[in-house]
């Protein structure tokens, strides 16, 4: 059988902690033209908790949110990370900060996305100049 190879532009990511402690692996697409909806939907998600949290007893509802919350980390990624990312803490978890660790994942994950997509708009526009350029100056 022959092989065939493709390329996707996933990248891989070593996650570590504050104290250099390995927590994880994960791979994924940065530039994947359905990433900034998945990520707006996972962000309003962890944004939007504390109304669903509002006047509920939250230990009694923790396991239906955390589980809720891996779906939506899985869903951005199009992978199950998410027991990666959770395994060593609840999603909910308040950090120094004062920010839930999710939403640190969140944020980090988004810095990735908007430089990425970046850098791959700069390769584009300088491929298609190589093209132009003849025709416009």
């Amino acid at each position: 059988m022959e092989k065939v190879v493709v390329q996707t532009g996933a990248k891989t990511y070593q996650i570590t902690d504050q104290d250099g402690n390995d927590l994880g692996v994960f791979r994924f697409i940065p530039s994947d033209a359905g990433i900034l909806k998945r990520y707006k939907e996972a962000a309003a998600f962890f944004t939007g908790i504390n109304d669903k949290i509002k006047d509920k007893d939250f230990e009694e509802i923790l396991p239906d949110l955390e589980k809720e919350a891996g779906e939506k980390i899985d869903l951005l990624f199009g992978a199950p990370v998410s027991e990666s990312f959770f395994k060593i803490t609840s999603p909910f978890t308040i950090l120094d900060s004062g920010e839930m660790f999710a939403e640190q994942i969140i944020t980090v994950i988004g810095g990735i996305i908007e430089k990425e997509l970046d850098a791959r708009e700069k390769a584009q526009q300088e491929r298609m100049k190589k093209y132009t350029e003849k025709y416009t100056g």
